[in-house]
């Protein structure tokens, strides 16, 4: 059984929005933005989009440093004003899809450079066209990462009619073709909603750098499993010297110079991991859930997020953070995931794990450190032993030492990030099979 701290409880006021939706795919010659609704709101768990609360917010990690983003649109651009203004960075369209290249991205391609931008190219994907057309494209255009340049980006907001998993296996082809071709791991970009709905809320590329689209003057809300941007398009009606006309405005996480240390990295270049925020809960007779997070100093906040949207916050005491919950809607397995933010809201550790939301929970599974879980039944009852194998590899339990585990739970550190398959089984004394449940886990 887990043991229970005496805590303070630090509650916030919780108010219900209605879901967003995300309409269709932009016709040709779409640019960055084109296919995302930047309505700026959550869901509700009772009306079946997911629960919903206040926004969820992940600020800036300090100062920023300013961007744009550019097609032909913008018409002929004088790269040494807009240098001169202050711009350090610009994502210059390459193409919508395999059948239309930007008629200016050579011009702006080499115009940027030539003025001391530190140029990035994107691609408007169309997952219903040729993907190794599209990858190709992208690699005769740039070739080998060159040093001092952003790696190529994946711009994902269109559907082409497919389903959430046909979309996420053709992301991850292009993906390896542009990687394979370019020596650089690529950037994704695209909206909340639409990654969360449209590309079944994917966690295969949570190691990937996140450009995020929100047109908002308060902080972006990100899809899982991404805790942490690292550029944001926040707005469509930018102006800036050397461009005539509106023009969409980025900002980088962080300041000049580690932007252009960000531009060296090229194959390296992925999403920093926060730390580790290790985290439980217990199960309460009236039903609720009361959730406890041991965060990090300098965290003074602690959100919980249950299936990508926010059902709480609590802010620290004593080290401590602690907060009642009720859910409404039956179903096991929920993702569940644990933000300690800073003063300024900073996301600086996070803990994720699985919930059963139901009248009789069977497993859980909780964070304890980095790339360490617990995993266990909710009820012990009449079972003796609790094994756990993940990817058909058993787990052995590093407090016991043992595979099967006489504790109710294993805990375990994975040596790699990635989704895992775990199967929890629970025997007899006599070795029979009491109950096998399967769970879908993304290490992080």
């Amino acid at each position: 059984m887990r043991l229970v701290a005496s805590l303070v409880l630090v509650m916030t006021t919780l108010s219900v929005v209605p879901a967003c939706m995300v309409g269709g795919d932009p016709d040709e010659d779409a640019v960055a933005g084109d296919g995302l609704d930047d309505d700026d709101k959550t869901g509700t768990e009772s009306s079946g989009s997911g629960i919903g609360t206040i926004a969820a917010r992940v600020c800036a990690q300090g100062v920023t440093t300013p961007g744009i983003d550019v097609s032909y649109y913008q018409g002929v651009i004088d790269w040494a004003r807009v240098k001169a203004g202050g711009t350090a960075f610009a994502f210059i369209r390459l193409s919508d899809g395999a059948r239309f290249r930007d008629p200016k991205f050579a011009s702006n391609w080499d115009g940027a450079k030539a003025a001391g931008v530190i140029r990035g190219a994107y691609q408007f994907f169309r997952p219903n066209q040729s993907v190794e057309a599209q990858a190709q494209l992208v690699v005769s255009a740039i070739g080998r990462y060159q040093p001092g340049d952003l790696p190529p980006v994946l711009d994902v907001e269109a559907t082409g009619g497919l389903s959430a998993s046909n979309i996420a296996g053709k992301i991850k082809i292009w993906h390896d073709l542009v990687k394979a071709g370019t020596g650089a791991t690529p950037i994704i970009y695209t909206g909340k909603y639409f990654w969360r709905d449209e590309v079944g809320g994917s966690k295969a590329f949570s190691d990937n750098v996140l450009w995020i689209a929100q047109y908002t003057p308060k902080c972006p809300d990100l899809p899982l499993p991404w805790s942490r941007w690292t550029f944001w398009q926040n707005t469509d009606k930018g102006t800036v010297d050397g461009i005539r006309g509106k023009v969409d405005l980025d900002k980088f996480n962080g300041t000049l110079a580690q932007l252009q240390s960000f531009a060296q990295a090229g194959e390296t270049a992925t999403t920093p991991r926060s730390a580790a925020l290790p985290f439980y809960w217990l199960p309460n007779a009236d039903g609720s859930v009361t959730f406890m997070a041991s965060p990090p100093a300098g965290a003074t906040r602690v959100e919980i997020r249950v299936e990508d949207y926010l059902v709480g916050a609590a802010d620290t005491a004593g080290g401590m953070a602690q907060l009642d919950y009720t859910f409404n809607a039956q179903k096991l397995g929920r993702p569940i995931e644990i933000r300690g933010l800073d003063a300024a809201g900073a996301v600086v550790a996070v803990g994720n794990g699985l919930i059963d939301s139901t009248a009789t929970p069977e497993v859980f599974v909780n964070q304890t450190g980095e790339l360490e879980y617990e995993i266990g039944l909710e009820v012990v009852g009449d079972a003796a032993t609790v094994e756990v194998t993940s990817d058909g590899f058993p787990l052995t339990d590093t407090v016991s030492g043992r595979v099967k585990s006489t504790r109710g739970m294993i805990k375990f550190a994975f040596q790699q990030t990635g989704e895992r398959t775990l199967k929890i089984t629970s025997r007899t004394a006599s070795g029979s099979i009491l109950k096998q449940s399967t769970r879908t886990l993304h290490v992080h």
